[in-house]
């Protein structure tokens, strides 16, 4: 009997598969740096709302996704790390209404194999709000004003098909009585993650990000901030608008509000529109509405990737051009 399971696990071994090739430290430190030129950004959960919703015509639905909108920052804290990012996050299109402000240091674990990243807490965190656009507020932190999470609440990525996935080890990060279950994946133009926290007895579900979606994820996508110049011509002749007004606003849902010469309020929205989900191909899709009015007055599509485009109606006018290399928007 003892020969026959000693030659059961001999074959049972030659079909499992093989370790993880081993990261040396120069493959962790390359992936450091990556990790470090594609995290940071704006990012919009807000075409993940569109399909939640039926399509971009129809009423949006923010159950049981909501929607979020997430920004991280380099900054120069050397007390924290060498790798340092500024996360502030809002909900529902309101920079007022804060979903989550953090500190997060990235350095190499070459024993884990992978790259760790330790969060931080901000003493009076509520006097950093739009921060984002004026990162000396958040660098002139003293080290007395940030508490760093426990270790067991440390994340882990690596490297895997082109993105980097991970998060909080399972049953590790106790609070109370329960832990908390983080989980992301970070490419080059997305930042997906989900986050509840179950009960240490029976395992059962006592918070989530997003109830009722079975744990779904929060998908974002990196926004792509565009500026814009918008003319008029309240008799709709298109060979003699006059300049109203400029704009900005990023591709994932941005608005941004006109007040038109005969008395109407207008929001023009720019959002990029998937063929297929994840997607394959993306375009944008602008549109200008009466403020309020979920269905628009117009809309158009441009090419995937574009970086200039205009809508005529005549009356109403705008050409828009992709920013390079963008400043964030001014704090309120």
């Amino acid at each position: 009997m003892a020969i026959r399971i000693l030659a059961l696990i001999v074959a049972l071994a030659a079909f499992a598969p093989p370790p993880a090739a081993a990261q040396s430290r120069s493959d962790l430190d390359a992936q450091l740096a990556l990790l470090m030129d594609w995290w940071p950004g704006h990012y919009d959960n807000n075409e993940q709302i569109v399909r939640q919703s039926g399509g971009g015509l129809e009423k949006p639905v923010f159950e049981p996704i909501s929607r979020l909108h997430s920004i991280h920052k380099r900054v120069d804290l050397p007390a924290i790390g060498d790798n340092v990012l500024y996360i502030e996050e809002y909900k529902n299109n309101d920079p007022d209404e804060i979903y989550r402000i953090r500190l997060l240091s990235l350095t190499v674990d070459e024993a884990a194999g992978a790259l760790r990243g330790k969060l931080h807490a901000i003493k009076d965190w509520q006097r950093l709000i739009g921060a984002h656009a004026d990162l000396a507020r958040v660098e002139a932190l003293s080290p007395d004003q940030v508490t760093a999470f426990s270790d067991a609440c440390d994340i882990l990525l690596e490297f895997e098909g082109a993105q980097f996935r991970g998060g909080m080890v399972p049953e590790t990060c106790v609070v109370d009585d329960g832990w908390f279950q983080y989980e992301m994946t970070i490419g080059p133009k997305h930042y997906w993650f989900r986050d509840q926290r179950r009960a240490l007895d029976d395992g059962r579900v006592v918070w989530e990000l997003a109830p009722g979606s079975n744990y779904a994820f929060l998908e974002l996508t990196k926004a792509r901030w565009f500026s814009c110049t918008v003319n008029y011509n309240l008799d709709g002749d298109m060979t003699k608008t006059e300049f109203l007004t400029a704009i900005r606003l990023h591709d994932q849902g941005g608005e941004a509000p006109i007040a038109y010469p005969d008395g109407r309020d207008l929001t023009f929205i720019i959002h990029t529109r998937a063929f297929s989900s994840p997607p394959e191909r993306t375009y944008p899709l602008f549109r200008i509405h009466e403020t309020g009015n979920h269905v628009p007055i117009a809309y158009a599509y441009a090419v995937d990737d574009a970086e200039r485009f205009g809508l005529n109606l005549g009356w109403f006018y705008t050409l828009c051009r992709v920013e390079t290399d963008a400043p964030l928007p001014a704090a309120d």
